[in-house]
């Protein structure tokens, strides 16, 4: 790639990042201020706008074009991948790949399916209408052991957990620098906090490494929504090493990985019985963030019930809910 000497370096790298997708959508959500929301809770609450990008919302689109990009460089049709009934992750790939590769869904039931929870019966069912093929499997292991061992047998593509690699999680580099120009232009101020669901800590993990390169102050918040031994800060640093390799030639290395140290934490304490079991702090947040945005049980809501339960220590600051959740409207069924 050619690069303009007069260029600086945050500016070649997002030129960089620019070419190693598979363009799905225009990427630059907006940031706004919920002034009712700000009013009650007596701070300044944002919403980055990821809900509403491309067809599908949410956070999982920045990743798959970066998935769908190495998957054509591979030139396989056959793509395998797993992930929970009413998984976010698969909806996103099935409705941004459906013309371009052939899905092979496996999925592991949660208590909300189980149960008939509405939301995640139809999100399973666009799953099902979708894919080439799926299936209902016991467990998550199964479920991974399945679509990983026929995407070896049948030499086809294997998506990971949660659409989440160090490839993938550099379109949330692309995130962090959207964030930096609106504070450098003034259209809104740096954040004290960004709160956001982690689960598999792709989103938190490019977040962190985007702020530590383009110099954003932000401490992020990652309310683990799963199980400790998937979403933790361990996780989350194997990944921004891993990925900080790809992007080396723009960057200091271990500069930007001692940064990223520093400037976010997972928070503990609002997964309750486990991923996909709802809590009473779920409701309290359900029925006081619903009034003014789509939220759902798994997510947002646990994410949103950690924001309540810390408004004191949020009081009079700046926050940035970054928002993951899909909330177009979409007609598959």
């Amino acid at each position: 790639m050619l690069m303009e000497k007069s260029e600086s370096k945050d500016v070649m790298l997002i030129k960089y990042l620019d070419e190693m997708r598979y363009k799905l959508c225009s990427l630059n959500s907006q940031i706004e201020l919920h002034e009712e929301i700000s009013h009650k809770l007596k701070l300044d609450f944002f919403i980055k706008r990821d809900d509403k990008i491309g067809v599908y919302g949410g956070n999982k689109v920045r990743k798959i074009e970066f998935i769908f990009k190495d998957i054509i460089r591979s030139r396989k049709k056959k793509v395998f991948i797993f992930g929970p009934t009413g998984s976010h992750h698969i909806i996103a790939n099935l409705i941004y790949g459906k013309n371009l590769f052939d899905f092979y869904s496996f999925l592991f039931p949660t208590y909300l399916y189980e149960w008939g929870d509405r939301y995640v019966r139809e999100n399973t069912e666009i799953i099902t209408k979708l894919s080439k093929r799926y299936r209902i499997v016991r467990n998550p292991i199964l479920a991974f052991v399945i679509a990983k061992t026929l995407s070896f047998s049948e030499q086809g593509y294997f998506v990971p957990m949660g659409s989440t690699s160090p490839l993938s999680i550099l379109g949330f580099v692309i995130a962090s620098y959207e964030i930096k120009k609106d504070i450098d232009s003034g259209k809104v101020p740096e954040f004290d906090y960004v709160i956001l669901p982690a689960g598999t800590t792709g989103t938190i993990a490019g977040l962190s490494l985007g702020f530590s390169i383009f110099g954003i102050n932000s401490k992020i918040i990652g309310v683990r929504v799963v199980e400790k031994s998937l979403c933790n800060k361990f996780v989350a640093l194997k990944l921004i090493k891993d990925s900080c390799k790809l992007i080396s030639d723009f960057i200091d290395v271990y500069g930007t990985i001692e940064k990223t140290k520093r400037n976010f934490i997972i928070l503990d304490g609002f997964l309750g019985r486990g991923y996909g079991f709802p809590t009473d702090d779920v409701s309290e947040a359900m029925n006081f963030f619903g009034k003014y945005m789509k939220v759902e049980k798994t997510y947002t809501a646990k994410t949103l019930s950690a924001l309540l339960k810390m408004r004191e220590i949020f009081k009079g600051k700046k926050v940035l809910f970054y928002s993951t959740l899909n909330s177009n409207e979409l007609n598959l069924l």
